[in-house]
């Protein structure tokens, strides 16, 4: 976790809820996405960037938290969030995040962490982010080592609208998160585990 960065000073500790309505796609063929969220001009790309998330855990509370490192091809920040989903209704998640930091000091992050209680590292992925905008929808696609997903969040009639329009159906929705996608990966194709999932799988379980 010893990282020297190139980011802006400021330093922000928060204590935010926010609710996530979302629907999860798989992505089998990332050139036709492009072509078809780009060229019908059904998304207007935000962002691009790289993330790592870290889980930690701790025996005895249903909570996780996600410590996210952000890098969008300039600045890095980081970001410490309680998840937790609530339910699974039609194929659609809602999940409430609680952001408990955000700034770009490793010592914090570690602090804030301590704080929190007996948490302990999980494991932890990476991946290249495309956030794109349109028909009042956030579509964002996740390109991971293990495979490549996309998420619509919004509200249910527009998440269907915009869904139908990028070639899905609701019988396509996953309500699944990366560590069950990546398990489920793993005992597919039964290749060594890794605790730390990278580009070249060079973490050790």
């Amino acid at each position: 976790m010893n990282q020297t960065m190139k980011t802006p000073k400021t330093t922000k500790k928060s204590c935010n809820l926010k609710t996530e309505l979302e629907v999860k796609f798989p992505v089998k063929d990332i050139v036709n996405f492009l072509e078809t969220i780009n060229k019908r001009g059904i998304g207007k790309l935000k962002k691009t960037e790289y993330i790592r998330d870290i889980i930690f855990g701790c025996k005895g509370k249903n909570k996780k938290i996600r410590l996210r490192i952000q890098n969008n091809f300039k600045n890095t920040s980081i970001e410490i969030i309680y998840k937790y989903k609530i339910n699974c209704i039609d194929n659609t998640k809602t999940e409430i995040e609680e952001t408990i930091y955000h700034g770009n000091k490793i010592e914090d992050v570690r602090k804030t962490i301590r704080c929190c209680g007996d948490f302990k590292e999980e494991n932890s992925y990476e991946k290249i982010r495309a956030t794109y905008l349109g028909g009042e929808t956030e579509i964002t696609l996740d390109i991971y080592p293990y495979g490549v997903w996309v998420e619509i969040e919004g509200a249910p009639k527009k998440i269907w609208s915009m869904a139908k329009k990028l070639g899905y159906r609701k019988s396509q929705a996953i309500t699944k998160n990366a560590d069950e996608l990546y398990l489920d990966w793993n005992k597919k194709y039964r290749p060594k585990e890794f605790w730390d999932v990278r580009f070249g799988f060079t973490g050790k379980k």
